[in-house]
């Protein structure tokens, strides 16, 4: 075994490291678009290692390993846009920004991913050798890795599936020949308002595939709550006067999104209460390996790490440079010079402390339940609510009346010191996947840690760029910089749009606290009915599902509904069948999870791409060529890509290969 991983000691080659940021740069921007669009990210580590695999095929003399270490560089796009995306655009959703600055957004970025990386490694060894940790998305890698090697593995459906995605997304946001999305409203007697809507998005479609049934379920319970229980009820006993259909509907959209809000920060705190226990037993366990002094091994040894001088050197160099970027960022009129360096110091050890607190919590339980599942705003909630209360608690203490200017600049420090420590949060609980990925097939956890720095590099200098563009052509919540703009089509950002919520309120009091109380009460329902026998139940999704506009929440529940019938249908036909044959399904099933990944990849992308023309053109509609008068034809072809898209899954799973 030794030889075997001396030969592959040399992995960090040009063409792994080319790929890796070329890898890097696509999963950064798809990652992006969709944090800002649905707020549900799922993991990119099967994504980036399939990629791997379907370019790696062209050349010769592949290795399981070099696919290891690019889907390891590659999936931190992913974990570096869970940490930014979800929370930096709280400060623009908040008026604090009025757009996405490069340079500062890139700082966040890198602090955030490069302490997670550094905090991750002494928790490797404590977290991938402890029995009760299944690493889900680990082991499936692992398996597909084995099945490169042995020259069984199919990549078409991907590659399939990217270009459906991408064309199909081009068809609907570029050139407006299938409706993105259709919605009917009708008033029945003098305001009551009903109706329903949908989405055709291959995205969003793909997205649902992957996420499952449950969930799926879980989103479109919200959305009828929302949209059909809670928008006739508002029209009645909220009645806007003189009514108006369109105005009012905007209106109830806005009642809305605090509905969502509330449900969403009750789903939250109710998760953390849940993993308090779970919380101590983690944190217990991954702080034993934190200054646990190394074994010296070679450095070629399947077990060998960045050394730890590197990371003693390392850490101090990344606390000053969040120093100096919490000097630059942190607004200085509040309090005195003194003061302001006490509290950017105090800041810095609050960072890193609370940083390593969540990288553990969070890589131990994306080894528990994977990355998609692990409940990290949840627990990121707590962290927001806590640097929020220290810092009110700060600026009452130190005399200061209560200017609502003052308020926002506060609100505002809670949000970057959160974009940091989500930064170390996320890229922990990304990475803890590779690092057992590499330790399942004998990589050498060194080689994963340099490609880590790399992607974690790569992404935070693509996606403030990404951000901004998309904000440039859709919006963002309720705020669109340009005149003109349909408000219909602006980025949902569902988990910023909690933060900027959640720390205004702390704050200056001015929220529709009637609407996030209406919100949090609808979940204690739904808590009650899990304690009552519906586990399958996924709280967050419920509240979601609330928040969502029904143009992001039905096709996303249309695709768990392909995955729930594919499903069914097979284990229809697995009654009484060999081992071999159930084998054989479950491959075939895992063919339209690569057509559900590669639909994601490819039409988030396109969606990045389209925004460039109509960024720099400042209109959405430069290559749009339906006339407006047939979108009726265009909603009709929506229909059609939909039961396309559902025909294309059941005919990818069910063919003989």
């Amino acid at each position: 075994m030794q030889n075997k991983h001396e030969t592959q000691s040399g992995m960090i080659s040009l063409r792994v490291i080319l790929l890796s940021i070329f890898l890097a740069i696509l999963l950064a921007a798809s990652s992006t678009y969709l944090a800002l669009k649905i707020g549900i990210l799922p993991s990119a580590s099967i994504p980036a290692a399939i990629l791997a695999m379907a370019i790696l095929r062209f050349l010769k003399k592949t290795s399981i390993y070099e696919i290891n270490l690019i889907q390891t560089a590659a999936s931190a796009g992913e974990a570096v846009a869970g940490g930014i995306v979800y929370t930096i655009p709280a400060l623009v959703i908040m008026g604090y920004w009025h757009h996405f600055p490069y340079l500062e957004n890139v700082a966040i970025a890198l602090c955030g991913g490069l302490l997670g990386i550094l905090f991750s490694i002494p928790l490797r060894k404590i977290l991938i050798n402890t029995p009760q940790l299944y690493f889900p998305e680990a082991k499936a890698i692992a398996e597909v890795l084995q099945l490169v090697q042995k020259n069984v593995f199919h990549i078409r459906e991907i590659i399939m599936g990217t270009g459906l995605g991408g064309l199909l997304e081009l068809a609907q946001t570029g050139f407006k020949v299938i409706a993105s999305a259709a919605e009917k409203w009708f008033v029945l007697g003098k305001s009551t308002i009903v109706g329903f809507g949908i989405g055709f998005s291959p995205a969003l479609i793909g997205v649902g595939y992957l996420i499952g049934f449950d969930v799926g379920l879980s989103l479109v319970l919200g959305a009828l709550l929302a949209w059909g229980v809670a928008l006739p009820l508002l029209s009645i006993f909220a009645a806007i006067k003189p009514f108006h259909l369109t105005a009012s509907l905007a209106a109830y959209r806005n009642h809305i999104h605090y509905l969502g809000l509330g449900a969403m920060l009750m789903a939250g705190l109710w998760t953390l209460i849940n993993l308090l226990k779970p919380f101590y037993q983690s944190f217990k366990l991954s702080t034993q390996g934190l200054f646990k002094p190394s074994i010296n091994e070679p450095i070629l040894s399947k077990e060998q790490d960045i050394p730890t001088a590197y990371l003693l050197l390392a850490l101090p160099v990344l606390m000053v440079c969040v120093y100096f970027l919490f000097h630059y960022l942190f607004p200085a009129h509040i309090f005195t010079n003194s003061a302001s360096l006490f509290i950017n110091l105090g800041a810095v050890f609050y960072v890193v402390g609370l940083g390593f607190i969540f990288a553990a919590i969070c890589g131990y339980f994306s080894g528990l339940v994977g990355v998609t599942a692990s409940p990290g705003s949840a627990i990121l909630i707590g962290g927001l609510l806590l640097t929020a209360l220290i810092l009110r608690a700060l600026f009452v203490l130190h005399g200061h009346a209560a200017v609502s200017g003052h308020w926002l600049s506060m609100a505002a420090m809670t949000i970057i010191i959160g974009g940091v420590v989500a930064g170390m949060a996320a890229i922990a609980n990304d990475t803890i996947q590779d690092l057992k990925v590499g330790h399942l097939i004998g990589a050498a956890p060194w080689q994963q840690q340099l490609m880590l720095v790399l992607g974690v590099i790569v992404a935070a200098l693509v996606i403030p760029y990404v951000m901004e563009l998309l904000f440039n052509v859709y919006g963002l919540t309720t705020v669109l910089p340009h005149a003109g703009m349909d408000p219909t089509q602006t980025l949902s950002a569902p988990p910023a749009a909690m933060m900027a919520g959640l720390t205004q309120g702390i704050f200056n009091h001015d929220l529709p606290w009637s609407m996030l109380g209406i919100g949090a009460l609808m979940m204690v329902v739904f808590i009650a009915l899990q304690w009552l026998g519906l586990k399958k139940l996924s709280l967050l999704g419920v509240a979601m599902g609330v928040y969502l506009p029904l143009s992001s929440s039905i096709p996303l529940f249309i695709g768990s509904l392909f995955a729930f019938f594919i499903r069914r249908n097979f284990q229809q036909r697995l009654k009484g069948g060999s081992e071999e044959q159930k084998a054989k399904i479950e491959q075939y099933q895992h063919y339209a999870v690569l057509l559900a990944c590669g639909l994601v990849a490819g039409s988030a992308l396109m969606d990045v791409l389209l925004a460039i023309p109509m960024s720099l053109t400042s209109n959405p509609e430069i290559l749009a060529i339906m006339p407006a008068r047939w979108n009726s034809l265009a909603v009709a072809l929506g229909f059609l890509s939909v039961v396309g898209l559902g025909f294309g899954f059941y005919k990818v799973s069910h063919s003989t290969k």
